[in-house]
């Protein structure tokens, strides 16, 4: 994938987060729930001061340097294997969209804003969902990968 796509969905994800965070602040106060599809889905008006379903919190500086570890190496994996496969550049350009907007928030608020209610599931954004899809796909893509397409071109073709 070209640079220039890789860094306008990494840019689309963040907008599109930070967006429906904006929204969700000046529409719902904090802890309002609104029903968006019955039962099922609802927008509620949460601070995660945590990680991933609320885990360790109360942890801000440490998810702070811990997104911007992960923001780095994704940024180095992206430049490492961008010409592996499409999927494989989509999905860090997924992670890296949802890191950055998390991070974000952090360092703005000191908690992650959290809004859509699904009710059998923690309290999530669109930065947990890109960075979620994000992953799946690279797992798909390690699960389905030969052997060969572990190492970078330039390896292979030196050895």
């Amino acid at each position: 994938m070209r640079p220039i796509l890789f860094y306008v969905i990494t840019l689309m994800i963040f907008a599109a987060d930070q967006v429906s965070k904006w929204a969700v602040i000046t529409s719902l106060p904090l802890g309002a729930s609104r029903p968006v599809i019955g039962s099922v889905l609802s927008l509620t008006h949460t601070h995660n001061t945590g990680g991933a379903f609320s885990l360790f919190q109360a942890r801000n500086g440490i998810f702070i340097v811990v997104a911007c570890i992960a923001i780095v190496a994704l940024l180095l994996a992206y430049h490492r294997y961008h010409k592996a496969s499409l999927g494989v550049s989509a999905a860090l350009a997924l992670a890296l969209g949802g890191a950055i907007g998390n991070v974000t928030d952090r360092v703005r608020f000191g908690y992650v804003i959290d809004f859509f209610d699904i009710h059998v599931w923690p309290i999530f954004n669109i930065a947990d969902s890109a960075i979620s899809v994000g992953i799946i796909i690279l797992a798909i893509g390690l699960l389905r990968a030969r052997p060969e397409d572990a190492a970078p071109k330039e390896e292979i073709e030196q050895t």
